[in-house]
């Protein structure tokens, strides 16, 4: 499998039985020749299964979206109606024919699909399986383009994009500084345009009210003056 063929298999089957292998793995050649009879048994017990093989050395797409952490890993994509999200399960069964085959034939029902399927993005299969894919062949890029330190690949990736990071804020504070002495000038004329027509606004309508009424006050206290006199 690859990403173009793995996309075109999930669009074309409800059902697809996946192996994750590496040429490195023992496990992974100590079990081939059973996966080898179990694909040929299964093409005929049920052909609208697709059984496929992935190489996680080659498809670093497939194996970051499903989050491959052991060897042979088999995984079991089922759509329980069409148009629906498949659902996906880690095999639980024995690594042998029969078991494998009774597995495609109901055994599946044992295993919890992953996560549940609480979101319709969430899965292995759709957005948040995409995006993993995406982020797995970053990692590796990077690893074979730049890694010159023997240094894990998770690991130089995080020191790769902390360096970016670092030299992204020194980029931004030195933009930031030519823009403002650019701009200084403006900026302090329109806050001293602020300030002096804060200082030159009229006296509010309810201040004069007030003096008004002080003033209205103090002639009727004049007034009683006057009449005791």
């Amino acid at each position: 499998l690859d990403r173009a063929v793995y996309h075109s298999v999930l669009e074309a089957h409800d059902t697809v039985f996946i192996e994750f292998y590496a040429n490195w793995c023992a496990a992974c050649h100590a079990m081939s020749s059973e996966f080898d009879a179990f694909a040929k048994a299964a093409s005929k017990k049920y052909p609208n299964v697709a059984i496929a093989r992935a190489d996680i050395t080659k498809v670093e797409y497939l194996s970051s979206s499903y989050m491959v952490s052991m060897l042979p890993e088999l995984v079991f994509i089922r759509r329980p109606s069409p148009g629906v999200t498949p659902e996906v399960r880690y095999v639980s069964a024995n690594l042998t024919t029969p078991d494998l085959l009774d597995y495609i034939g109901g055994g599946w029902t044992v295993d919890k699909p992953v996560g549940d399927y609480t979101s319709l993005w969430c899965t292995p299969t759709n957005l948040c399986g995409h995006i993993g894919g995406l982020i797995g062949e970053c990692v590796v890029t990077l690893d074979t383009r730049f890694n010159r330190f023997d240094l894990p690949p998770w690991a130089f990736t995080a020191v790769f994009v902390s360096v970016l990071y670092l030299l992204g804020q020194v980029v931004i504070g030195l933009l930031s500084r030519v823009f403002r002495r650019r701009y200084r000038a403006h900026i302090n004329q329109k806050f001293d345009d602020t300030i002096r027509g804060a200082a030159n606004a009229p006296s509010t309508p309810k201040a004069e009210s007030k003096s008004s009424g002080q003033g209205s006050a103090t002639k009727r206290a004049k007034s009683k003056t006057s009449k005791k006199d």
